[in-house]
């Protein structure tokens, strides 16, 4: 009897484990038993910056949340680059889609052709162009998007156009490649961990025990250290934005470190114009918690952002001043569990990157041929410095 418990025991083990490996290469298998369908031109596998499935407590997930759209970069709607007129760079805030995206609303907006690509990384503008092959052509505008927190990753180094083509590989060596992706499936790990929490068998049970251990003993995950449950929407902030590294709202920069900073971006803004005729414009997106700390009474912001666009506008460099208009607007322009913007907090960035770009580059942003400004360009940003 014993015997034949252990039989069924490891057979459904075994069946459950075979399930996985396949599922985890199969789009359809995967989300046959996911609570939450995982979809390639939304999810891509992670809900990343839903911070509830950070911790699965059942306090912190906001209901009536937008339904998702289809994300720009994955429509017909996308141009190819070299068709583009206006090029953006940027993070998940302009690929985040509970609306209509940044890029694709100002493509909207312009009447004008705007590519988008999403850098998951270090964010290479002068890498990735070099790798697409892209032609220096007529001047064109590019926006490089970033949130506050990444700036001081992305930009304590100075960028490079270090892609090197790869030499060709052998008819042998691609096969051997495709039989190692097909074994080793690209984040089959980060898969296997997604399925775990979120499947129709067990994210119930997750974020019982989850809710249970933060009811009882107050605990919550190091990823999400923050929070405030005191207001009529429940707050979370993730931990890169509250910790003691350069990410946080309250790391001490030095002076040195900020020109350091505002050097690089001013040299990215040079290498693109000088290299492939673009024209930068920078767009920090403040991070949620140095515009909402208040609501843990919490008041020593780092003054970052601030000293950046001090620090830009001294090196000639178009930059979007968000921190003011966010800090003092009455509207919430964040979502409460999410580290992403909302409509809100979109629109005031589309209205004042408007303002930039026509200011800095009214001969690339005006199309009328009658416009008082389609003649000439700004004495401070010159299409030819």
């Amino acid at each position: 009897m014993k015997n034949t418990i252990a039989k069924w025991l490891v057979s459904l083990a075994g069946l459950i484990c075979l399930y996985a490996f396949l599922s985890v290469r199969n789009e359809s298998l995967f989300n046959l038993i996911m609570e939450e369908k995982v979809l390639p031109e939304y999810f891509e596998n992670t809900k990343y910056g839903e911070l509830y499935y950070y911790n699965y407590i059942k306090h912190f997930r906001e209901k009536d949340l937008p339904h998702y759209l289809p994300k720009y970069r994955h429509t017909s709607k996308h141009p190819k680059m070299a068709d583009a007129d206006i090029l953006t760079f940027g993070d998940s805030y302009f690929d985040f889609s509970r609306m209509v995206t940044f890029p694709e609303r100002l493509g909207d907006t312009m009447h004008r052709k705007v590519y988008y690509e999403r850098f998951f990384d270090d964010h290479r503008p002068l890498h990735y162009l070099k790798k697409q092959h892209y032609v220096k052509s007529e001047p064109k505008l590019m926006i490089y998007e970033t949130t506050e927190r990444y700036v001081p990753f992305r930009f304590l180094k100075k960028h490079e156009d270090n892609y090197v083509e790869p030499p060709k590989r052998s008819a042998v060596r691609e096969f051997l490649s495709a039989a190692k992706k097909l074994i080793f499936v690209h984040e089959s790990e980060l898969k296997y961990s997604v399925m775990l929490n979120r499947s129709i068998f067990t994210t119930n049970i997750y974020s019982a025990v989850s809710t249970l251990k933060f009811d009882l003993f107050g605990y919550i995950p190091e990823t999400t250290p923050k929070y405030c449950l005191k207001t009529n929407s429940p707050w979370l902030f993730h931990e890169e934005e509250v910790d003691d590294q350069n990410t946080s709202f309250y790391y001490h920069f030095s002076d040195e470190v900020i020109d350091t900073i505002c050097d690089n971006i001013a040299d990215l803004a040079q290498q693109v114009r000088e290299k492939y005729n673009l024209y930068m414009v920078f767009l920090p997106i403040p991070s949620r918690y140095a515009i909402y700390h208040v609501v843990l009474n919490q008041d020593c912001y780092n003054n970052f952002l601030p000293r950046i666009y001090e620090g830009l506008e001294k090196r000639g460099v178009p930059v979007v001043k968000l921190y003011d208009l966010y800090k003092n607007s009455d509207e919430i322009l964040y979502y409460g569990t999410d580290t992403h913007w909302n409509k809100k907090g979109v629109d005031i960035a589309l209205e004042e990157t408007l303002k930039v770009l026509s200011t800095a580059y009214p001969a690339l942003y005006y199309t009328n041929p009658d416009s008082q400004l389609a003649d000439h360009t700004s004495k401070k940003y010159p299409l030819n410095p």
